[in-house]
């Protein structure tokens, strides 16, 4: 191979390279605001589970909430 050719094939491997780079950085990004998102509705989630939990501590639920279904 003369220097032409080897300069060449570098040059396409790199702009390769950087396609590959830049298309793993998009999906890096949209993993993290996936994750952020999660993150924000478990929190909510974890919220409400505390409310209805001291809601039911505090007898808010009336009392068929602590009795058993029928079935039992």
């Amino acid at each position: 191979m003369n220097n032409a050719s080897e300069i060449v094939e570098l040059q396409q491997q790199i702009a390769f390279q950087e396609q590959t780079i830049d298309t793993l950085n998009d999906v890096v990004s949209k993993q993290q605001k996936d994750l952020t998102r999660i993150d924000r509705a478990l929190e909510l989630l974890a919220q409400q589970m505390a409310n209805l939990q001291q809601a039911a501590d505090a007898g808010q639920g009336g009392p068929e909430a602590n009795e058993p279904p029928p079935h039992y």
